[in-house]
């Protein structure tokens, strides 16, 4: 709300003019305000060094002189005064002695608008903060000015008092009706306790016509309002939405006409009021829970018809009707749930009226998860009782039907957080048909394979995964591959740099390399063909024309491809396919070729902004890592899996180097349980390190995963690697290093007389 109230100046009785400043300061001329304005300037000028060269009897003087007490009005003058004379120094000062009084926001917004004369506080605080030594202490003072500016629209003395005014004349009505309008919603408590009151009707036409004109804010609080036992108030609520007009009523309205206990006189005021606001028919094919759905949708996207009254608040309020007190109370939510909130209510209205309505319920789920997760930290959600079950409690209670929905929503939104709480739950109560349907349409969660933000892919690959069907389903095939991106998160991603200057590309591959495996070429197939083994492709630099035009062909048949942020280095407008087809997509951005690493970060940041990606830190990439690895792991020990493990293999043997041994361990348990050779001589590779680091722990469960390989695909290890082995198990390493080479021996099943020689060789 900005500032824009005026005054005039008193002080000691006597009118100061202050409105054109050139003329107020030559009326403080002579007086003794005017002195003791100087002598503070002189002190001010002193601060900063303006009066070094005077002697110091001088100075001392002035010091002396410059410590006269003002009060907050005078203070509110002189910084408005000296902001306008473009003194920006003694402006300050003043500002900063306002604020350090602390004072209240009401007493301050009363003392400026008492020293306005005439002058325009807000243009003069808005003209303050474009001037940098001004802006950080006129923000503060229009802060507390427009808190001044409600306290005191809605201080209850001062509502009540404009609704026992407004019906002396018009003019006490249009005065009132200013600081009605100012209160807003604030003030429909005390509308409807003038009107409990049956001593008096009189003011009754005029409370009417005055919320009538008041309009959309008091919408919220008048819809609960109409629970009322009071007939006569309920008809005129009725009748004061039907003026108002706002379509967020129509619920409530065609509530009370559907109802069998509401009058045949409320019927048809509701009616009357209905046509006033649907009077094109746009609503009129939906019965009264299915338009609280409709509404409960407008909140959850939060149109701008039933927005928050207060948006830039900190909170807003969900009103309640109190029977007791036959009037509406306000439940001050936080802003960021108030939409939240709104929804959730609307939605259970629904279901109030029809208990069966599918889309209510998904409705409710997605605004109660959602609701969690806006909930700003430390805050709570005042509107739930204490021992409320949290979000998941209803999300895995519904189970897919209604879950599915809500994914669906989820991902339309972007919202990341909500999409993987809607997976969780559905990945705990899903099934196999709850997550993949009938398998012959992309269901949500199929959706969630090519998602932008890989945490969502991981989330949905890792549900589709554990819930290994019997049936290949829409985009079966992904699931490994998104599974292989989630194991090669633990190390560096993938980068194509296509380039077809040298030293340029050179330049560019220092730049990557610090953060990426880079594959670069001259050409993008030949780059392309050097990255044919990584897991995934987490960057793409390419020129613009012939490369880029290259890349749309090969995204529709790579998967990796289609995700990955791509950079284009030098002009792509003058590409007409590019600048049509491409260029405009979210995931590429446009930088010079000459870029530097600060160009290239802010590049991929602006990115990941536009796809709402989220950046993964270390552990829990790690944790995604491990975890794909477990499911591979099941994959490949059930040989009926729709799934091929074998899709995987290029992450898991990156990740068998990784320096996390936890991670290391996880990628060699799903190697060991692949039919695949690469994975053993892979496997071989690590665990027979003679001059390996690793600790007996991780060597011991190396060397069983080897043998699990020798159970699966039999021997097929160089003899090198078995002479190797054979020297493990003869050796003085730890006996349950040795035991594991034993074990991964026998399972070789090497030709060779080993038994007997190993017992030959002891002492005894």
């Amino acid at each position: 709300m900005p500032v824009t109230r005026f005054g005039s100046a008193v002080r000691g009785g006597r009118n100061m003019p202050v409105g054109n400043d050139r003329a107020g300061r030559s009326a403080r001329k002579g007086s003794g305000f005017f002195l003791r304005t100087m002598a503070l300037a002189a002190a001010v000028a002193a601060m900063v060094g303006g009066l070094a060269l005077m002697p110091a009897p001088a100075v001392r003087a002035q010091t002396v002189a410059a410590a006269p007490a003002y009060s907050l009005t005078d203070e509110a003058d002189l910084f408005m005064h000296y902001s306008l004379m473009g003194d920006m120094t003694l402006a300050q000062h003043f500002g900063q002695a306002i604020l350090a009084g602390n004072p209240k926001p009401v007493v301050l917004l009363r003392a400026f608008e008492a020293a306005a004369n005439g002058r325009n506080i807000s243009e003069i605080l808005l003209r303050n903060q474009k001037n940098m030594p001004l802006r950080a202490v006129s923000a503060k003072i229009a802060a507390l000015l427009e808190e001044g500016q409600i306290d005191l629209a809605r201080n209850p003395d001062r509502i009540k008092a404009a609704i026992a005014h407004m019906a002396i004349s018009p003019r006490a009505f249009v005065v009132s009706r200013q600081r009605l309008t100012a209160a807003g919603e604030f003030a429909a408590p005390f509308f409807i306790a003038a009107m409990n009151n049956p001593a008096d009707r009189s003011e009754d036409p005029y409370i009417v016509q005055m919320m009538s004109d008041i309009g959309k804010p008091l919408v919220n609080p008048l819809v609960q309002a109409l629970q009322t036992r009071i007939p006569a108030e309920k008809i005129q609520f009725v009748q004061v939405l039907g003026n108002i007009g706002y379509a967020q009523a129509l619920p409530y309205l065609k509530a009370i006409a559907a109802d069998p206990k509401s009058s045949p006189v409320l019927v048809q005021a509701a009616k009357l009021a209905i046509q006033k606001i649907d009077r094109h028919g746009f609503f009129a094919h939906l019965n009264a829970a299915e338009s609280f759905v409709n509404l409960g949708w407008r909140y959850f996207y939060n149109s701008p018809t039933v927005a928050a009254n207060q948006p830039n608040e900190a909170t807003n309020p969900v009103w309640y009707f109190n029977q007791t007190l036959n009037n509406i109370v306000a439940t001050p939510v936080p802003t960021a749930i108030w939409n939240d909130v709104q929804t959730l209510r609307a939605a259970k209205e629904a279901l109030r009226l029809d208990p069966k309505n599918p889309t209510a319920i998904s409705l409710w789920l997605a605004a109660d998860m959602r609701c969690r997760i806006d909930l700003p930290a430390g805050q709570t959600n005042p509107t739930q009782p204490v021992g409320t079950p949290d979000a998941h409690y209803y999300a895995v209670a519904a189970g897919p039907l209604y879950l599915n929905p809500v994914l669906d929503i989820a991902l339309s939104q972007h919202n990341t957080a909500l999409i993987l709480h809607t997976i969780s739950a559905l990945a705990q109560t899903g099934g196999v048909q709850g997550l993949v349907g009938t398998g012959q349409t992309a269901g949500p969660l199929m959706t969630a394979l090519s998602y932008p933000d890989p945490q969502v892919r991981f989330g949905a690959a890792f549900a589709l995964a554990r819930a290994n069907p019997a049936q290949k389903f829409m985009g079966w095939f992904r699931v490994p591959t998104v599974l292989a991106e989630a194991v090669a998160q633990a190390g560096k991603p993938a980068a194509i740099l296509v380039d077809a200057n040298a030293q340029n590309r050179n330049r560019l591959r220092a730049i990557l390399s610090e953060h990426y495996h880079v594959y670069d070429a001259p050409h993008f197939a030949q780059a392309l063909v050097q990255a044919r083994w990584a897991a995934y492709i987490g960057l793409v630099v390419i020129p613009g024309g012939a490369p880029a035009d290259r890349m749309l062909e090969m995204a529709a048949t790579d998967d990796r491809l289609q995700y990955a942020p791509v950079l284009v280095t030098g002009p792509v407008y003058d590409v007409p396919k590019l600048k049509l087809e491409y260029v405009n997509q979210p995931s590429v951005a446009e930088i010079a070729s000459s870029a530097g690493s600060g160009t290239i970060d802010a590049a991929l940041e602006h990115i990941k902004n536009r796809l709402h990606i989220t950046t993964i830190g270390a552990a829990q990439a790690a944790m995604f890592s491990m975890e794909a690895s477990h499911l591979l792991r099941g994959i490949a020990m059930n040989r009926g899996s729709i799934y091929d493990a074998n899709a995987a293999l290029p992450a898991l043997v990156m990740a068998l180097h990784d320096s996390n041994s936890a991670v290391a361990l996880a990628a060699a348990g799903a190697l060991g349980q692949m039919r695949n050779l690469q994975a053993q001589l892979a496997l071989a590779q690590m665990a027979l390190q003679e001059d390996s680091h690793s600790t007996a722990a991780v060597q011991q469960a190396l060397l069983l995963d080897l043998a699990a390989s020798a159970r699966n695909v039999g021997n097929h290890l160089s003899n090198d690697s078995i002479q190797r082995l054979i020297r493990m198990v003869k050796g003085s390493g730890p006996a349950k290093v040795r035991t594991a080479a034993a074990t991964a021996l026998g399972a070789l099943n090497v030709p060779s007389n080993q038994a007997a020689e190993l017992i030959l060789t002891q002492s005894h």
